[in-house]
């Protein structure tokens, strides 16, 4: 196992490092900050519009302060926020279509990265990764699902 560890670090830290100087350009290319990119993303990972307490506590700010990084971007035209149908007093936060566009463009980066190493492979060590992969991936098991996180 601690191979099988060692060796997929490896293999993650090799690729990462192949596509950080282009994802690092555009990220820094949106002018955006960490935090705003934080909600930006958080945003985007979420099916449903987050409340800003939501947003806070995801993002790991204060509400003060992610409900003035959610003003910024509300300006920015990246997010929506409108007040919550059930009660007013909460006000509901969700991409727009232009952060939405934005997130996905960020998404992109990664994904041709992934396309452009994955054809550079021989096709048997390509057939070998496919071969290796699917089981976990398509499996009934979530070998992803961790569990809570140890004490």
């Amino acid at each position: 196992m601690d191979d099988a560890s060692a060796v997929l670090i490896d293999f993650l830290d090799r690729l990462a490092c192949l596509g950080k100087s282009q994802a690092m350009d555009s990220l820094a290319a949106s002018d955006l900050t960490l935090s705003q990119l934080k909600v930006v993303f958080a945003l985007g990972a979420h099916d449903e519009p987050m409340s800003v307490n939501e947003v806070a506590e995801h993002v790991h700010l204060s509400l003060a302060a992610a409900g003035r990084t959610v003003d910024k971007l509300v300006v920015s035209n990246l997010v929506d926020r409108r007040e919550d149908s059930a009660d007013r007093r909460v006000k509901r936060v969700s991409l727009t279509d232009e952060g939405r566009a934005f997130v996905d463009s960020q998404l992109s980066v990664k994904e041709e990265l992934v396309r452009g190493f994955v054809a550079g492979l021989p096709a048997p060590v390509c057939t070998d990764l496919l071969n290796a992969l699917r089981p976990i991936v398509d499996s009934a098991v979530d070998y992803f699902d961790l569990g809570p996180p140890a004490p």
